[in-house]
């Protein structure tokens, strides 16, 4: 586990979904967040512009600058993938990541006039 990245919350931690991201000015690690929560019951997405589903090896060392995390049961992580497809799509214009769960329907729908 990564003990060297100063770490805040977005959201409640251990809530239907929430971020965690490095942050120098905070005073907390991720040990202080790991025992609020079971990874495996969520999805785990770095928060970059290339975001992708994260294993938990990967979240544990906390290489990128934050992570979102969206509860299982609550939410189709197809659908997900799609959000996050349909926004590499659109080059970032809008959205470069996913920070909160997307809206319950299809991103073809989105129509964006210049």
């Amino acid at each position: 586990m990564n003990t060297s990245k100063t770490i805040t919350n977005c959201r409640k931690v251990g809530g239907d979904y929430f971020r965690l991201i490095n942050v120098k000015s905070s005073d907390k690690y991720l040990k202080d967040f790991i025992n609020d929560f079971n990874f495996d019951d969520y999805w785990c997405f770095k928060t970059t512009d290339k975001q992708r589903l994260i294993n938990e090896k990967d979240f544990l060392d906390f290489k990128y600058a934050g992570y979102t995390l969206f509860k299982k049961e609550l939410y189709d992580v197809d659908k997900i993938l799609e959000w996050i497809d349909w926004c590499k799509m659109i080059g970032g214009r809008v959205h470069k990541y996913l920070s909160k769960p997307t809206p319950p329907f299809n991103p073809k729908k989105v129509k964006i006039k210049k």
